[in-house]
This record gives C-alpha cells, structure tokens and sequence, in this order.
C-alpha cells in the first residue's frame, strides 16, 4: 500500500495505492537512490512448482507513479551448493549512491548469505556468496556514498559485520558478542564511509548505537538511554538548529511514540527520549520533506497511517498535531 503526499503548492494525500503482486508472501523492502528512484524487492510463492520461492524485484522512478513490472529473480541458491537450501530471512536490498547499481542480499539456512547484483546499466549477475556461514535470520545491508557495501548478521555468537573489500569478496570486519532483538537492525550513513548501526536490546528493550572505530569518530556499543520499547526505530539525518544531527523514533515501553535527536556521532553526550503522543501507534519511520521538516509516520492502532511534522515557527524540536494521511 502506498500513501503519496501532494508536492507543494498543492496539500493532502493520496491513496492508499494497492500493489497486487501474484503469490506475494509479504516480505518486502526497498531502498531509494540519490535520484529519488525506489527499489523494491519482495518475495512470492513458486511458479515453476518447486516449493522454493522466489526474489522479485520492481522500480518505482517517480513518486506517485506506477511501478515497473516485476523482475523474478528465481530462487536464491549457488551453483555446486547444499541441495534443497532454503531462505532464513526474507530479502533486503541496497543501492550504491555513486553508480545507482542495486544488491540483494539474502540470508540461507547452510549457504550462507548471498548477493545479486545489477549494474548501472541494468544487467543482472548471478547468486554470489558474501559469507560462508550460515546466519539464522535477517541481514541488514547499506552501502554508504563511496564506500563499500556492508551488512549486519545475526548469529549464534551474536552480531557479525561483514564488509565488502573489493573484487567481489567481503571479508568478517566485526564480531559483536552482544544479544540482539531480531528484526530491529536498521543501519544509517552517519559520516565520510560510516555506517552506524542501531537496534534492540533483548535485556530491557533499550535502543544502542554500534559502530566501528575511525579516526575522529567514537566507536563501539552505545546506550541510547529511555526506558525501551519494541520494532525496529526509524532513522534519518537533519540539520537542526545547524547541527548536523541524527534522528531517531520509536514505539516506547509506555505505548506512545517517542524521539530522540543528538549531534550526529555524539552518542556519548547522552540522548533524551520525548513523547510525541499518538499512544498505540507503531512501526514509526522519520524522514525529512522538501521543506527540511521533520516528518514522523506511524500507524495508529487501527492500521490507518499518521503523520506529524516538525513545527519549525517555534523554537526548539517542537511538532504538530497527529493527522491522517
């Protein structure tokens, strides 16, 4: 379903656009481009009757618009590899920044985590292994402008980054022994080639940030405070009172939705947490509109989507009423 908001001068929404997609299973994920281009790929039943499902891929180039037809993959797998492997986790995507080449990546139950890519042109390649080993879930992939592709998986020993060395091969960069709430990885380009990586501890729900240690920048596990909560945050950067800040947004331990601001890769400094109300609301993503606003949707206990945005006539991180979209 997709909810389109009108470009200024205009106002309102509309939709929801429904995307019928023969087979679908309901795994899905996207990831958009510098040029506004949106990459999609999900994941439906067999059509050849094998049992296995298989990748699907489509590309939405303007906003409000349709889709391009989708693109079937097959079904994930290495030439010479364990007969009869199946998926762990469902697809991700990532885009390069640079050349607008696209990956997907999934996690196999004993081949490990494989990779497809397309160029810049749009040819794809074939199934290539990004890590041996076997990881029991989700990867969380993002490539950062200039940089290499990465990803988080989670393991038994906890959490492994794995990163991109050129040529096609990727080598173990990290291995984080920390329990993580699966699901709740999500990843943000926080500076020059750095990725920080945020998610739930198991412990009390609590956010942390993780990330490696670079010159100039503080690295390793950060407590991002509150009293926890539950899904995956929402993640963006934005300038806020000409700071250079990372924004994050959550389902609190209380139920109603809550976000935090501070000085991009200044964790240590402390992070403070504040209701933005809309009690029973979930799944909540924070992007920044055209007009540099902060811009927090969720949906409300009824499944209907809700936006609030940044009040930027007031002084201080202040947001407006809850509407429907």
């Amino acid at each position: 379903m997709r909810w389109t908001e009108a470009a200024a001068p205009h106002t309102g929404w509309t939709g929801p656009d429904a995307f019928e997609v023969e087979g679908w299973t309901g795994a899905a994920a996207m990831a958009q481009s510098r040029e506004g281009y949106v990459h999609f790929v999900g994941l439906r039943a067999a059509q050849d009757g094998s049992g296995r499902p298989e990748i699907i891929v489509a590309t939405q180039f303007q906003p409000g618009r349709p889709l391009t037809d989708w693109h079937s993959l097959g079904a994930p797998g290495l030439r010479g590899g364990p007969t009869g492997d199946r998926l762990a986790g469902p697809p991700r995507i990532a885009v390069n920044q640079r050349s607008g080449s696209t990956h997907v990546l999934v996690s196999m139950r004993h081949g490990g985590v494989l990779r497809r890519s397309r160029n810049a042109e749009g040819a794809w390649g074939g199934w290539k292994q990004v890590a041996p080993e076997p990881y029991g879930g989700d990867v969380a992939p993002l490539m950062s402008a200039g940089g290499p592709l990465e990803l988080l998986a989670l393991g038994p020993a906890g959490a492994d980054r794995w990163v991109g060395v050129g040529q096609g091969r990727f080598q173990l960069a990290d291995r984080i022994p920390t329990p993580v709430v699966p699901g709740t990885p999500v990843l943000c380009e926080t500076g020059p080639r750095r990725v920080t990586y945020f998610w739930r501890y198991p412990g009390d729900g609590s956010l942390v940030a993780w990330r490696a240690g670079h010159q100039g920048a503080p690295g390793g596990l950060m407590g991002l405070g509150g009293a926890g909560g539950k899904g995956a945050p929402g993640v963006v950067r934005s300038v806020i009172g000409g700071y250079d800040c990372t924004v994050l947004a959550q389902t609190g331990a209380e139920g109603d939705i809550e976000l935090t601001a501070y000085v991009t890769e200044n964790e240590g400094y402390g992070t403070w947490w504040a209701s933005l109300g809309g009690h029973g609301a979930y799944a909540p993503q924070v992007a920044v509109d055209a007009a540099g606003r902060i811009v927090v949707a969720a949906f409300d206990a009824d499944g209907a989507l809700i936006c609030t945005r940044q009040d930027t006539t007031q002084q201080g991180l202040v947001f407006g009423p809850w509407e429907a979209a």
